[in-house]
Protein backbone atom coordinates (compact mmCIF):
# COMPACT_ATOMS: atom_id res chain seq x y z
CA UNK A 1 0.00 0.00 0.00
CA UNK A 2 1.67 3.52 -1.07
CA UNK A 3 2.41 5.61 1.68
CA UNK A 4 -0.29 8.06 1.37
CA UNK A 5 -3.00 5.58 1.57
CA UNK A 6 -0.91 3.98 4.71
CA UNK A 7 -1.15 7.39 6.41
CA UNK A 8 -4.27 7.88 5.52
CA UNK A 9 -5.32 4.45 7.05
CA UNK A 10 -3.16 4.90 9.85
CA UNK A 11 -5.36 8.37 10.29
CA UNK A 12 -8.56 5.94 10.07
CA UNK A 13 -7.12 3.17 12.63
CA UNK A 14 -6.40 5.87 15.27
CA UNK A 15 -10.12 7.03 14.90
CA UNK A 16 -11.81 3.48 14.07
CA UNK A 17 -10.67 0.00 15.02
CA UNK A 18 -11.77 -2.23 11.98
CA UNK A 19 -14.80 -3.06 14.17
CA UNK A 20 -16.01 -0.22 14.25
CA UNK A 21 -16.17 0.53 10.68
CA UNK A 22 -18.12 -2.22 10.70
CA UNK A 23 -20.63 -0.82 13.46
CA UNK A 24 -20.94 2.35 11.17
CA UNK A 25 -24.63 2.81 9.51
CA UNK A 26 -24.01 2.77 5.84
CA UNK A 27 -24.38 6.46 5.75
CA UNK A 28 -21.52 7.12 7.70
CA UNK A 29 -19.30 4.44 5.91
CA UNK A 30 -20.63 6.67 2.81
CA UNK A 31 -19.57 9.69 4.36
CA UNK A 32 -16.05 8.83 5.70
CA UNK A 33 -15.33 7.12 2.03
CA UNK A 34 -16.29 10.11 0.50
CA UNK A 35 -14.08 12.45 2.85
CA UNK A 36 -11.23 10.41 1.51
CA UNK A 37 -11.93 9.90 -1.84
CA UNK A 38 -12.87 6.67 -2.27
CA UNK A 39 -16.08 4.46 -2.40
CA UNK A 40 -17.49 2.52 0.29
CA UNK A 41 -16.60 -0.98 -0.85
CA UNK A 42 -13.11 0.51 -1.39
CA UNK A 43 -12.72 1.67 2.10
CA UNK A 44 -13.80 -1.64 3.71
CA UNK A 45 -11.36 -3.51 1.15
CA UNK A 46 -8.54 -1.09 2.16
CA UNK A 47 -9.09 -1.87 5.75
CA UNK A 48 -8.65 -5.59 4.75
CA UNK A 49 -5.78 -4.92 2.71
CA UNK A 50 -3.95 -3.27 6.09
CA UNK A 51 -0.81 -1.47 5.27
CA UNK A 52 1.03 -3.98 3.38
CA UNK A 53 3.26 -1.71 0.99
CA UNK A 54 3.05 -1.70 -2.73
CA UNK A 55 5.46 -1.79 -5.37
CA UNK A 56 3.91 0.85 -7.52
CA UNK A 57 6.69 3.34 -7.30
CA UNK A 58 9.09 0.19 -8.24
CA UNK A 59 7.31 -0.81 -10.54
CA UNK A 60 7.47 3.21 -12.28
CA UNK A 61 11.22 2.98 -12.10
CA UNK A 62 11.83 0.20 -13.53
CA UNK A 63 10.01 1.93 -16.45
CA UNK A 64 12.16 4.68 -16.14
CA UNK A 65 9.50 6.53 -14.70
CA UNK A 66 11.19 8.66 -11.27
CA UNK A 67 7.91 8.35 -9.28
CA UNK A 68 8.68 11.25 -7.11
CA UNK A 69 8.14 13.45 -10.32
CA UNK A 70 4.20 11.66 -11.35
CA UNK A 71 3.37 12.39 -7.35
CA UNK A 72 4.45 15.60 -7.97
CA UNK A 73 3.46 16.99 -11.09
CA UNK A 74 0.28 15.03 -11.34
CA UNK A 75 -1.24 14.46 -7.88
CA UNK A 76 -4.45 13.43 -8.73
CA UNK A 77 -3.14 10.91 -11.17
CA UNK A 78 -0.73 9.65 -8.38
CA UNK A 79 -3.43 9.48 -6.26
CA UNK A 80 -5.75 7.12 -8.43
CA UNK A 81 -2.71 4.99 -9.24
CA UNK A 82 -2.18 4.25 -5.29
CA UNK A 83 -5.44 2.91 -4.90
CA UNK A 84 -6.30 1.26 -8.08
CA UNK A 85 -2.64 -0.49 -6.85
CA UNK A 86 -4.13 -1.10 -3.37
CA UNK A 87 -6.72 -2.81 -4.62
CA UNK A 88 -5.31 -4.79 -7.15
CA UNK A 89 -5.87 -8.75 -7.18
CA UNK A 90 -2.41 -9.20 -8.61
CA UNK A 91 -0.18 -7.58 -6.03
CA UNK A 92 1.85 -11.01 -4.97
CA UNK A 93 2.44 -11.53 -9.21
CA UNK A 94 3.52 -7.98 -8.95
CA UNK A 95 6.00 -8.44 -5.94
CA UNK A 96 6.94 -11.87 -6.60
CA UNK A 97 7.88 -10.40 -10.80
CA UNK A 98 9.82 -7.24 -8.76
CA UNK A 99 11.58 -9.46 -6.42
CA UNK A 100 13.16 -11.70 -9.26
CA UNK A 101 13.86 -8.41 -11.41
CA UNK A 102 11.54 -9.28 -14.32
CA UNK A 103 10.13 -6.12 -13.65
CA UNK A 104 7.82 -5.15 -16.49
CA UNK A 105 8.04 -8.54 -18.11
CA UNK A 106 4.19 -8.85 -17.36
CA UNK A 107 2.98 -5.61 -16.73
CA UNK A 108 0.24 -5.74 -19.56
CA UNK A 109 -1.13 -8.92 -18.72
CA UNK A 110 -1.93 -8.06 -14.95
CA UNK A 111 -1.65 -4.85 -14.27
CA UNK A 112 -4.52 -2.07 -13.81
CA UNK A 113 -2.28 0.95 -14.18
CA UNK A 114 -0.76 -0.24 -17.57
CA UNK A 115 -2.26 2.65 -19.35
CA UNK A 116 -0.83 5.17 -16.83
CA UNK A 117 2.22 3.78 -16.75
CA UNK A 118 2.73 3.42 -20.09
CA UNK A 119 1.46 6.96 -20.67
CA UNK A 120 4.16 8.57 -18.28
CA UNK A 121 7.36 6.08 -19.91
CA UNK A 122 6.32 7.83 -23.62
CA UNK A 123 5.91 11.34 -21.92
CA UNK A 124 8.33 11.69 -19.40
Amino acid sequence: MTIAIRGLLGRIGRIFMASELHALDAAQVEELARDIGVTAGDLYRLEQAGSEPVAMPRRLALEGVNPAVVEAKWPSVWKDMQRVCSLCDHREICRDNLASARGACDLPRYCPNTGSIEAFTHSL
